[in-house]
């Protein structure tokens, strides 16, 4: 038993919920339970009506986060590798290839999950055999929640405006998947991210002519509903979206704690992009746009990096008086710079890749950063401290080893 009474929160919500676990009290039936790896709580919510109430309130999965038994997840929307091979079919299949000329085949795409505290890779089942192509991903841990959104259409190769609701915890935990509200208009390649613990933001991308957009929305997780904003002053295609913090102008010494506003006031940043007519040539500028004023201001010489994607090169912290982002390049750089309203603050650092001349993905990693490497290796670093010190965390298995388009971390 912890120095804090385990589980009070939770048995102060099953208090009538007697014989959890015959013999104990209700308590101890719930330290017992909370320990019971994420795996197996599909199945102990089927012993009986007690087990499946406990286990599907929100108070269980805090409980589990606050005595440090939460496993996290990262979340990978990934192309799909084919079967491999056996050694008997092996030699059959390189003559049949030989014969027959190459055909470029669309990749089909999946949800792969890596549960870092058991080292597991699986594959989220999809009812309709695969994900949308080049979907978002975006982790809601306030409500236990994964949701794909927007990308490509597997089979028209159109963009489209779905949404769909994985739950991972809570009420919902261990359904199969369901439709959410669609946006007011499909996007793909578009900036997105989750601002404060129930919104989701998203803004710009490409339409189905291959336009840069200007538009904007957010989605009511709580509400399950769409909500158009302002469009931001220039289209933006392959641009990437993150949450930041206002710039503290004025810090009260007597205070113990962080700012209350910053705590509260969020942003979103819309980072770098290209027009319709520049495509490929990324913009060094961004857009930020306020929730409390409902407009966008610009924030320039964010990107120095024309010829690269901040997609996937990028993970940051919106602790402290500024936004601190990491960006994963070759070369090692830092800077800050400030919105023309002068309440956001972005400061930046690069890191160095542990590897040159191979592609990668990096991103946010439960506090950390995590970079996959082409050809199935995984490594991370502290963003906090001994930034730039790469670890490998496990081999990749076959199957999972080809670089994701978007991804997300959710403890659970």
């Amino acid at each position: 038993m912890s120095k804090k009474r385990a589980g009070e929160e939770v048995s102060k919500r099953f208090q009538k919920c007697h014989g959890l676990i015959p013999g104990l009290p209700s308590e101890l039936a719930i330290e017992c339970m909370i320990r019971v790896p994420y795996k197996f709580q599909t199945a102990m919510k089927s012993v009986c009506t007690s087990w499946c109430n406990l286990l599907s309130d929100s108070s269980f999965s805090r409980e589990r986060m606050r005595c440090g038994k939460a496993e996290l997840l990262l979340c990978l929307v990934q192309p799909l590798t084919p079967p491999k091979p056996n050694a008997v079919e092996e030699g059959e299949k390189k003559e049949l290839l030989q014969q027959q000329p190459r055909v470029s085949v669309t990749p089909r795409f999946g949800l792969s999950v890596y549960n870092a505290t058991m080292s597991t890779w699986n594959r989220v089942a999809f009812p309709e055999q695969q994900i949308p192509l080049f979907c978002e991903c975006v982790a809601v841990q306030a409500s236990g929640k994964v949701l794909l959104i927007g990308g490509w259409d597997p089979v028209t190769l159109q963009p489209v405006k779905d949404v769909y609701v994985l739950e991972l915890a809570g009420e919902g935990s261990g359904r199969r998947w369901r439709k959410g509200a669609s946006m007011k208009e499909p996007r793909s390649f578009f900036a997105c991210a989750l601002v404060g613990s129930t919104k989701i933001y998203v803004a710009g991308g490409h339409d189905d002519q291959k336009n840069a957009l200007r538009s904007a929305e957010v989605y009511d997780v709580v509400r399950d509903e769409w909500l158009s904003l302002p469009p931001m002053t220039e289209g933006r295609d392959e641009c990437h979206g993150f949450a930041m913090g206002p710039k503290i102008a004025h810090l009260d010494l007597d205070m113990k704690g962080p700012c209350s506003a910053h705590l509260t006031e969020l942003g979103f940043c819309v980072l770098s992009g290209y027009g319709t007519e520049s495509q490929g040539r990324f913009r060094s500028d961004g857009e930020v746009y306020d929730p409390a004023t409902n407009t966008w201001s610009r924030v320039e010489n964010v990107w120095p990096f024309h010829d690269t994607s901040p997609r996937g090169r990028i993970t940051g912290d919106i602790r402290g008086s500024s936004s601190k982002l990491w960006c994963f390049v070759d070369s090692k750089l830092q800077w800050e710079t400030e919105d023309d309203s002068g309440k956001w603050k972005l400061d930046l650092e690069s890191v160095k890749l542990p590897v040159t001349g191979s592609l990668v993905y990096g991103g946010g990693y439960g506090g950390d950063a995590v970079v996959m490497i082409g050809g199935g290796v995984m490594m991370k670093t502290a963003t906090e401290e001994s930034v730039g010190k790469w670890s490998s965390i496990d081999d990749i298995p076959f199957g999972f080893s080809t670089l994701p388009f978007s991804h997300a971390s959710i403890y659970v």
